[in-house]
């Protein structure tokens, strides 16, 4: 739904229009779960003084915390200033006071760039933003939970979205800049990109493109300075001019660089305005919005910009470009982040195809490979890697649905020299990977044997069943490596482990089929080709013994 921008019927309206309202740094609009279990809501300094106290961001969505963790990221690396090494990382954060102290005195001689409503400089908005029909959105246009259209996330109601308290639109505008869909926008009036009063689709906000991985520890301290990362440039770019938008001069509604796009460094990427947006006011409260596209930025070869978002060899875009394309890891919701693993381990572990690498280990967890690696983590800390990402539905112009999960991945994992170990895990992964097609035909060829029609209906949903199965004794399997561990010993317990699990879920299966099923029928006529539970349970095992080979090895020696 659209309206016209009502023009003050007063001189008091205009004044209390201009006036600046609703300061981030200093108003509370950032949920947190307390160490304690408690819950509230902070401002941007008290979250940086109390993060020791703090047990993660809360939001709407899981991308509400994530585009928030990266806004903090940003915010305490211009704070402090980024590390060159790992000691000087230790050095930096060692003492959260006096990194309070500096990011608070940081975010005071800028604090004039954090007025949520304000007469020239908005925060992540544009002042005077408008199309030339004068045309606003309602507030539908940028909250993730209730798109236009597409009611995805039905977390709240129509009526609802009349009205939004400042502090709520604050993480929606944050969010929207990070996660916005694709699909046509109703420019600004002074748009040159307009074509018959509408700009065509620029792709989603940057954050949207990809995989994130957040590491994490018990803490927002710990989790925030594990992000802090010394740029290389090379791994991780982080230039003299690698600013946020509240240190650059203000955007106007135009784009603010030249296409295309390059951004300076992962501060950038991290704050990246992909939107001109404008939020209209009635009193306190947000009841209007200006949604107009921004900034766009390529995807191709931006790993060392963005060291949280996970990376994948393009070979479409790599013969385009003449050159090695590395893209975004594409989100796929049917994938737990324990089988997403294999994508975002040490690259020299991954597989080779036409001369490249399959994928690049994120720049933070390799950094946290290093600090690992020069004794600046504690003995036995694990982080927790959380996957965030949005699959969006057709022509990126909607939200489709959210993926999240997390797991907790030995640190000595992540170091670049911990190829054997990473091939290791690689390996397991893709031994649950074939045992779960095995079992998914198990189940077919049940079906087929009591005489189901549609008998493939059957394998999408053993596989489902034997992911979740194998996912707990993965991360058992997991916690129990150490970095001095036997790989192919390792390798040999994963394996019987899961050849358990398989057979145990192969039993409950072939009880669930019945007596139909094990006494069979003939399923190819013009062969004769009979099958039954026991002939389809000879297949199955045929197959675990091909994969599992170093489990059967080592009975067969015992």
């Amino acid at each position: 739904m659209s309206t016209t921008m009502a023009s003050p019927s007063s001189t008091e309206e205009v004044k209390s229009e201009e006036s600046p309202y609703f300061n981030l740094i200093d108003e509370r609009w950032i949920p947190v779960l307390m160490l304690d279990g408690s819950e509230t809501t902070l401002s941007l300094t008290q979250t940086i003084e109390y993060a020791p106290d703090i047990r993660q961001l809360q939001g709407e969505l899981p991308t509400t915390r994530a585009a928030l963790l990266r806004l903090l990221v940003a915010i305490l690396a211009r704070g402090i200033g980024l590390p060159r090494d790992p000691d000087e990382w230790s050095s930096k954060l060692g003492d959260w006071q006096s990194v309070s102290d500096s990011v608070t005195s940081y975010l005071h001689r800028h604090h004039d760039r954090f007025w949520l409503r304000h007469a020239s400089t908005p925060f992540f908005q544009v002042a005077d933003l408008g199309p030339a029909s004068d045309e606003t959105k309602d507030l539908g246009a940028f909250v993730a939970d209730f798109p236009a259209n597409v009611q995805a996330f039905t977390q709240r109601g129509p009526r609802s979205l009349d009205r939004m308290s400042p502090a709520e639109a604050t993480r929606w505008l944050i969010h929207a800049h990070a996660y916005d869909p694709s699909g046509i926008k109703t420019p600004d009036r002074r748009d040159p990109r307009t074509k018959g009063g509408k700009v065509y689709p620029l792709g989603t906000g940057w954050t949207g493109k990809g995989e994130v991985l957040i590491a994490g520890g018990n803490s927002l301290e710990l989790t925030l300075i594990l992000n802090i990362v010394a740029p290389d440039g090379q791994r991780i770019i982080s230039g003299d001019e690698d600013r946020p938008p509240w240190e650059r001069p203000h955007p106007g509604p135009l784009e603010e660089f030249d296409a295309p796009a390059m951004p300076q460094g992962f501060i950038q990427t991290y704050t990246w305005q992909s939107r001109r947006i404008r939020l209209l006011f009635d009193g306190c409260d947000v009841t209007r919005v200006v949604l107009c596209y921004g900034d766009p930025l390529s995807e191709q070869n931006r790993q060392a910009f963005d060291p949280m978002m996970t990376w994948r060899y393009s070979k479409p875009q790599s013969t385009k470009f003449g050159t090695t394309v590395f893209m975004p890891g594409m989100v796929d919701p049917s994938k737990s982040v324990w089988r997403s693993m294999s994508a975002w381990l040490p690259t020299g572990a991954q597989s080779i195809v036409n001369g490249a690498r399959q994928h690049l280990e994120p720049g933070v967890l390799e950094w946290i490979g290093q600090l690992y690696k020069h004794d600046k983590l504690s003995i036995g800390f694990r982080p927790n890697i959380e996957l965030v990402g949005v699959q969006y539905g057709n022509m990126s112009a909607t939200y489709a649905e959210v993926v999240n999960d997390s797991l907790r991945v030995p640190t000595f994992l992540l170091q670049d020299d911990a190829v054997d170990a990473a091939e290791t895990v690689i390996h397991a992964i893709d031994d649950a990977d074939t045992v779960a097609w095995y079992l998914g035909t198990f189940a077919v060829n049940l079906a087929r044997a009591r005489g189901v029609e549609d008998a493939e209906a059957f394998r999408e949903e053993a596989k489902d069943t034997a992911f979740r199965d194998f996912g707990l004794i993965f991360a058992a399997w997991l916690d129990s490596l150490r970095d001095d561990s036997r790989w192919h010993t390792a390798r040999g317990l994963w394996q019987k482990a899961l050849r358990d699990s398989a057979v145990s879920i192969a039993r409950r299966l072939a009880h669930e089929a019945g007596t139909a099923s094990y006494l069979g029928r003939i399923v190819d006529v013009e062969n004769g080709t009979w099958l039954t539970t026991d002939i389809a349970l000879g297949y199955l095992h045929k197959g675990l013994r091909k994969t599992l080979s170093i489990a059967y090895q080592e009975d067969t020696d015992a």
